[in-house]
């Protein structure tokens, strides 16, 4: 009796030794407009989509959300290699159940309240079970302008000549 349970134990080891339970693994992403700040909730966030690279999967999806982060820190302050500029700054968070190590693409549009000036960057990179990537987490980098045109008055003549007074706000992304 003995060796048989021995052996229904080993056998049962044997086949659930391939077999390998799901992580929550957590990750944090933020949007940077390059050379500038963060993308925060007043430009309407930074829509994130991670996806599985080898199958185009939807692993999780959301806004940044949060403020632009700390001016000194991301302007005037030197940067180091593992100094954190952060701060606070707008995040998006997701934990993904996962069981092996797993290449994503993680892709970032910006400003989402804005469509006519959203830019999409991506990059990809592999999630570990259990590592979790929080903290700073993954930064990637926007580039662009959110421009905002108005014509303030009426087209008005003037010798033959067309006058259109036009304002713009323009910002960095």
């Amino acid at each position: 009796m003995r060796r048989l349970i021995f052996f229904g134990m080993l056998l049962a080891g044997v086949l659930s030794f391939g077999i390998s339970e799901a992580v929550q693994t957590k990750l944090v992403i933020r949007a940077k407009s390059k050379d500038a700040k963060f993308v925060g909730s007043k430009m309407g966030g930074a829509l994130v989509i991670i996806k599985d690279s080898e199958t185009g999967k939807v692993l999780a999806e959301g806004l940044t959300a949060g403020g632009t982060g700390d001016t000194e820190i991301i302007m005037n302050q030197p940067k180091t290699r593992f100094g954190e500029i952060s701060a606070d700054a707008a995040k998006f968070e997701t934990s993904l159940d996962i069981s092996e190590p797993r290449l994503i693409t993680i892709d970032v549009s910006a400003p989402y309240s804005d469509k006519t000036n959203m830019i999409m960057s991506s990059t990809q990179m592999w999630l570990i079970p259990g590592r979790d990537i929080v903290g700073e987490g993954v930064i990637i980098e926007v580039p662009g302008f959110s421009v905002d045109a108005k014509s303030l008055e009426t087209v008005k003549l003037s010798d033959g000549r067309a006058v259109i007074p036009v304002s713009a706000q323009i910002v960095m992304i």
